[in-house]
């Protein structure tokens, strides 16, 4: 139930769940941020009800003063009164210096307030309660927007509510304190979602959740994103429409690139143990048009579904496997790593330490044998090139013999 007002009788009504509420045990106690309240006021004295009546209260705004920016100040004024929704609690009063305490209407509610000639404005001291991050967890028992709902004393426990204060008070970081699904919120602008752990944070993605440039990090990470993405420390399993940049993250599932842009993983690794077939984490192509710069990799990779592309990828060790879904593309490999190569078109340029081994050693096996007349000294003068000497090569001696 919202706040009201009984215009003809002058009385300001105040449910509980108009408030936050900030202690359960060992006493009841809720909060009422004056400032949204008389905001709440301003919106029912313009609508067409209120409109004939008295104005409930004056405002006076935050004021600078000496470096210290004082509080605001609102007062109920025109002989109107305040009724709290009966009950065994406290009201702890926020945000400005007031007389609610002196036009309370008395019953079992405590009413306190925190009037003081020097208060500070409570806008600079709510703003170091965030640390520059809205706590977001699903299981917490806190929702709406008023402070101090949002801090990490008291998460909010949805992505809308967490979106508006981020935005009302200019705050990128969301720090994700459970598992939880993100569904519709639309977001983007650069938030940045921060798990407390990759162990205890799973962020599953739905299509419909709006996430461009958004970032993520320290977390479980799986579903469906929107590009221009960047992921940093994190556990990531199935996710689509990737592109953007992977930074340090563990790959233990199938991640799909999508948007026709280039997708940059740097300094990751496979989550998967084991080393037989199939047994590795896969980055799907997604066709044609998705280029994929893979640098300091380390264990195993498959790459499926290809039909044109311009890859490079370096390994720190392991191996790569393009399945027989690769028609096309172009992929250089370097580094140490074996190449597996099943695909069925396209260019894989094997330039692995590993082959370059291997290539040595064939030609220091198929070498043609020299003999000491195939030796031959040679001078330059000019465009002309002279033999001079041919060597006579023994196991004891040099001789030379001119020719």
């Amino acid at each position: 139930m919202p706040i009201n007002i009984d215009w003809a009788a002058k009385i300001i009504n105040v449910p509980q769940d108009a408030m936050v509420l900030i202690q359960s045990v060992p006493s009841v106690i809720y909060q009422l941020d004056l400032d949204v309240f008389r905001k709440t006021l301003n919106d029912l004295q313009d609508d067409e009800e209120g409109m004939p009546f008295l104005t409930t209260h004056s405002h006076n705004t935050t004021v600078e003063v000496g470096g210290a920016i004082l509080a605001r100040v609102v007062q109920i004024i025109n002989g109107y009164t305040v009724t709290f929704e009966d009950g065994q609690y406290r009201v702890n009063t926020v945000g400005a210096n007031s007389n609610i305490g002196e036009v309370t209407n008395v019953n079992q509610v405590s009413v306190s307030t925190s009037n003081s000639a020097g208060l500070q404005d409570l806008n600079s001291l709510q703003a170091a309660s965030f640390d520059g991050q809205v706590a977001l967890d699903i299981t917490s028992s806190f929702s709406g927007t008023v402070f101090p709902v949002g801090t990490r004393q008291y998460p909010v426990n949805n992505t809308a509510d967490a979106h508006q204060i981020a935005t009302e008070r200019g705050i990128r970081i969301i720090a994700v304190m459970s598992d939880m699904t993100m569904d519709a919120e639309q977001w983007g602008g650069g938030h940045v979602f921060m798990g407390d752990s990759v162990a205890t944070v799973t962020l599953t993605l739905d299509p419909g959740a709006g996430v461009e440039t958004v970032e993520f990090e320290n977390m479980t990470i799986q579903g469906t994103l929107d590009g221009s993405n960047i992921l940093r420390n994190c556990l990531i399993l199935d996710l689509v429409y990737t592109n953007g940049f992977i930074f340090q993250c563990a790959l233990d599932g199938t991640i799909v690139l999508g948007g026709n842009q280039q997708t940059t993983i740097m300094d990751s690794y496979s989550n998967v143990p084991g080393g037989g077939p199939g047994e590795y984490p896969k980055i799907d192509m997604g066709g044609s048009g998705q280029n994929l710069a893979l640098r300091n990799w380390s264990g195993g990779l498959g790459i499926i579904n290809c039909s044109s592309t311009i890859s490079s990828m370096d390994f720190v060790s392991g191996r790569v496997v393009f399945e027989d879904t690769v028609t096309g593309g172009d992929f250089t490999v370097r580094g140490t790593c074996d190449v597996q190569d099943d695909s069925l078109g396209g260019t894989i340029s094997d330039l692995t330490l590993n082959q370059t081994v291997i290539e040595t050693r064939k030609m220091t096996t198929n070498k043609a044998v020299i003999s000491p007349d195939d030796l031959l000294t040679t001078v330059y003068d000019d465009d002309k090139v002279t033999v001079l000497k041919r060597f006579d090569i023994s196991a004891d001696k040099r001789t030379r013999d001119p020719q």
